[in-house]
């Protein structure tokens, strides 16, 4: 059903862990807010916060972390969420294996290591074959962590170690959901985005191909004709 245009909710944009405006360049033009994810430790903070300052309507548009909060705002508020938009995302709790080391990795940070793990974290395998030489992704990607710093980096670390299995929040929503993901996403696999999509009433699963988990970065193009079209459909002419 197409909202009539002064009735349209407003796109609001969250980015992923560590990663700042500079993620959603591809969506330049489109009208959007964007969300700061860097001054609460918890989800449930980052998504109170959101919710908070940016009253109405709302398609949330998050990318890994960001597609948490998102889901986290849809818990909270579902009578204000319309839509969502889940990118490279996980419905679920921290994984064990990866809640087990984020505390030495922390501690690590703390030590005055930021910028090493950073550029450990940028392996070969976050990125789709044909953008593993891409310097460009790799130093933005740098540059957002470098920018948000050591804090940041701890408190959104122990968020994503203690956030809640949102998954169920899947199978209640009545909104339309569009998630994409990349072909070769080794983070947030497509299988993950499978079972995500089979939980939800109205769902769409787009899979990027030539993308790993950095879809926004990677494929720019096409994962802003997916947002564009999808939206579109959903609720108008969103760019009017």
């Amino acid at each position: 059903m197409i909202a009539a245009k002064d009735t349209l909710p407003r796109l609001l944009l969250l980015p992923g862990n560590m990663c700042d405006a500079r993620l959603w360049s591809g969506l330049d033009g489109l009208p959007a807010l964007h969300a700061d994810l860097s001054r609460d430790g918890t989800i449930e903070g980052m998504a109170a916060r959101a919710l908070a300052e940016h009253p109405g309507a709302l398609v949330p548009a998050g990318f890994s972390m960001g597609g948490i909060v998102a889901l986290e705002m849809a818990r909270q508020a579902p009578e204000r969420i319309r839509g969502l938009i889940l990118a490279d995302t996980n419905a679920g709790a921290d994984l064990p294996e990866r809640a087990a080391v984020r505390p030495a990795q922390q501690k690590r940070v703390r030590d005055g290591e930021l910028a090493r793990i950073v550029a450990d974290e940028l392996k070969p395998a976050y990125l789709a074959a044909q953008n593993r030489d891409n310097p460009a992704i790799r130093l933005l990607v740098f540059d957002m962590a470098m920018a948000l710093g050591e804090d940041v980096f701890v408190q959104q670390s122990e968020a994503l170690r203690t956030r809640p299995d949102l998954a169920p929040v899947l199978d209640s929503f009545a909104g339309p959901v569009l998630l994409v993901c990349g072909a070769e996403d080794v983070l947030c696999p497509p299988a993950w985005h499978e079972a995500m999509a089979a939980r939800c009433r109205k769902a769409e699963l787009r899979i990027i191909a030539g993308a790993g988990h950095l879809v926004p970065l990677e494929q720019p193009q096409a994962f802003r004709a997916v947002i564009d079209d999808w939206l579109t459909r959903h609720f108008g002419e969103w760019n009017d």
